[in-house]
């Protein structure tokens, strides 16, 4: 399985004089397409504006067919529409050029149906060249994006129908349990916190956040990163705000289609309370983990607690619900934050530092106040 150290280096290879079969493996590491989905993509199926990804036919023989057989384009049996992480929307857009027509096919830019070959020889000789891995493959890639999902969280539901594999999750469950952990994902509460949902409940990956100041931009970045979600929105008392549905006390009404919902609100005892009534009304809470934070896999989190960019997070460090983590933050070895805490940017929580419920730490606050003062005193939210 190919380490976070190994996709980077692919990844920056990738991004480095870019031609159309750079750009097929680049939706293989980053979207985690089958080779014949890629190979079968075409610049028609990729909705820049909406930063959409249409998987509509698959390069294979038809039923029956033989490995003698040419291969064809056919209807794939997993059609599904994918939204693009803001990274992916960004490089198509910059590459698009590459693509004189919409039958372009992405891994060729010409609108004959391109051969497999065309991906296995350049990641072949990529590998040669700079010895990233024992061997390279455009599966390696597939499989090396499920892994870094499922570590950040992700369910297997949702990763699951993203892959087109839902179907068959045994697949994934089966060569990937080791990844797989039920108590910090990002896109259900936690199993502590889950809530049971009605019958009905549709199974739509969409994120209402609530406010839709500074911190809610944040969320909204967090979520787009994060790359799974269908349609986000923005439910604030100011409905002038970009992105507003509605206003905060019409969240249920909303449940249907958006079943996710998280409260993007600095001030703590608020963000207690939003989070404790979507519970109440049936909304699945999730942890949300940008894809730039280093969180320990032995980490526990609660419901509505988001680890920004670049956050870094030891082993042995236990974290409540509704906790803000802001960027670049450090968690170190064994300590403990309390629920509906804010730790600011930046900000280091020294080794066994117990913050309890509450308490807003900058490093100001978190030098001058020694552990036992974590332990038995308390701050305003």
């Amino acid at each position: 399985m190919l380490t976070d150290k190994q996709c980077s280096i692919i990844n920056r290879h990738l991004t480095e004089n870019v031609e159309p079969r750079k750009v097929a493996a680049y939706l293989c590491l980053n979207m985690g397409l089958l080779l014949g989905e890629v190979t079968a993509l075409r610049r028609q199926d990729i909705d820049i504006d909406t930063g959409v990804l249409h998987i509509r036919n698959v390069a294979g023989r038809g039923e029956g067919g033989t490995a003698s057989d040419p291969v064809e384009l056919i209807k794939s049996d997993a059609p599904r529409d994918l939204p693009m992480p803001q990274s992916v929307k960004q490089f198509i857009a910059d590459n698009i050029g590459l693509y004189h027509s919409n039958d372009s096919f992405i891994m060729s830019g010409e609108e004959t149906l391109p051969p497999f070959r065309l991906m296995q020889v350049l990641l072949s000789t990529m590998n040669e060249r700079y010895h990233i891995a024992d061997k390279l493959s455009s599966m390696e890639l597939r499989y090396a994006f499920i892994r870094q999902k499922l570590e950040a969280g992700v369910d297997m539901y949702s990763l699951c129908t993203y892959l087109g594999q839902n179907k068959r999750p045994d697949v994934i469950v089966k060569r990937f349990a080791q990844y797989c952990r039920a108590d910090l994902a990002s896109v259900v509460c936690s199993k502590t916190e889950s809530v049971e949902q009605p019958q009905n409940a549709p199974k739509h990956m969409n994120l209402l956040i609530l406010g839709a100041g500074g911190q809610g931009q944040v969320v909204r970045e967090t979520a787009e990163a994060i790359g799974v979600f269908e349609k986000i929105a923005f439910l604030d008392d100011n409905t002038d705000l970009p992105g507003v549905l509605d206003t905060l006390g019409n969240c249920k009404k909303h449940l249907n289609e958006y079943p996710m919902a998280f409260v993007a609100i600095g001030n703590n005892a608020l963000r207690r309370k939003l989070t404790e009534q979507l519970q109440a009304a049936g909304f699945i809470v999730p942890v949300l983990k940008h894809p730039t934070a280093t969180i320990s896999p032995a980490v526990e989190a609660g419901a509505g607690t988001i680890f920004e960019a670049k956050t870094i997070v030891s082993p042995a460090v236990k974290i409540g619900k509704g906790v803000i983590l802001a960027s670049a933050s450090i968690v170190e070895h064994g300590a403990v934050i309390g629920d509906y805490s804010h730790v600011e940017a930046g900000t280091i929580i020294r080794k066994g530092a117990v913050v309890k419920a509450g308490v807003r730490v900058n490093n100001v606050n978190a030098n001058e106040i020694d552990e036992s003062h974590f332990r038995e005193g308390e701050r305003n939210g």
